[in-house]
């Protein structure tokens, strides 16, 4: 369905409207005009249009409702607009009752405003890494808690009071879930503040600023400032894959290089490992345990020689000989290998 966006104080004089699609219209008057399908040509001409035949509708009914991402979403934007809005009399009556604690009260409040909801998550979601489900939801926790503080003596209408919740409770969940990792509040309030000074000062110098500049005004160290932006960089998967130039795929684990490792030093550990378990072999049970504690070979750490000999129920001098006799056993064994070769 088009809409039409039509300025409220001239919708009695129109005998003549053009319709275009949505993207390429601009609000005015921040009203939103459906308009029946009989009436409606594409990049065309309504003729005179009956304005008892033009009504507002609420935006979640027809074009939130088909740009929903499951059925199961589309479902609940329905519910929820199905749910009559209340007058003035009726909220303060019935959020009297809820005040008092009347759980019935509460959940007829909280229905009624789920299109409110719907409303400010639609807003939101450009400004959201979360999908519309988990802003939708936690709007929802917002109104609950406005239907338990709101007071209806004071005289503004629920909506009024409902708003700043939901839209806090929204951001809320955009800072702390938008992220890989959880963003701590304090570096969320600096840079906020960051961001406020640097708009100022440039608007003042009417120039870019560097980074270093905005620490010094806020008395900030300026590593501390680019530790915290970091915190802000986008991530990506290593398992992420693109397309190649030649059409193959590619994940992101194969184009990232090393640069600490070498391949001649990976086959120069892995022999080096396969010689001395070689020579260690022609030792005993308790001889290679001892040589392998005390130069920490394979999963043993370097051990003392008091440590081992606690481990054995022996004095040290008694590991100190036995290691005495591996290495010389495998000395010899060395020797003889190399005049055998």
């Amino acid at each position: 369905m088009c809409i039409a966006f039509i300025p409220q104080k001239c919708q009695l004089f129109l005998t003549n409207v053009i319709v275009f699609q949505p993207v390429h219209c601009k609000w005015l008057y921040k009203k939103e005009i459906y308009l029946p399908q009989k009436y409606i040509y594409h990049q065309g001409v309504i003729n005179m249009i009956e304005m008892k035949n033009v009504g507002l509708t609420n935006p979640v009914k027809e074009s939130f409702v088909s740009s929903a991402a499951s059925e199961e979403l589309a479902s609940y934007l329905r519910k929820a607009n199905s749910y009559a809005n209340l007058s003035a009399e009726e909220e303060k009556e019935i959020a009297t009752k809820a005040q008092a604690g009347d759980k019935e009260a509460k959940k007829i409040l909280v229905q009624s405003n789920l299109k409110l909801v719907l409303t400010i998550a639609r807003k939101a979601i450009h400004v959201s890494k979360l999908p519309m489900v988990d802003l939708i939801q936690e709007g929802n926790l917002g109104l609950m808690v406005a239907v338990e503080k709101f007071n209806p003596n004071l005289g503004y209408r629920f909506s009024t009071y409902a708003t700043w919740w939901i839209k806090q409770a929204m951001f809320k969940a955009i800072s702390e879930q938008g992220h890989c990792m959880k963003i701590p509040v304090y570096i969320q309030e600096t840079l906020s503040k960051f961001s406020k000074v640097k708009a100022e000062m440039e608007k003042a110098y009417n120039t870019q600023v560097s980074v270093k500049d905005v620490a010094e005004k806020m008395n900030i160290e300026p590593e501390k400032i680019d530790t915290f932006l970091s915190a802000y960089s986008t991530t990506v998967s290593i398992e992420g894959s693109f397309d190649a130039n030649n059409g193959s795929e590619l994940s992101v684990a194969e184009v990232i290089a090393d640069n600490k490792a070498t391949v001649e030093e990976n086959i120069e550990y892995e022999e080096l490992k396969k010689d001395l378990s070689q020579v260690i072999s022609v030792l005993k049970e308790r001889e290679q345990t001892v040589i392998k504690m005390r130069f920490g070979l394979e999963n043993f750490a370097k051990t003392t020689l008091e440590d081992i000999g606690k481990m054995f129920g022996v004095t040290k001098e008694c590991i100190r000989q036995t290691e005495m006799r591996a290495l010389n056993k495998m000395r010899t064994n060395l020797a003889s290998s190399c005049y055998a070769g």
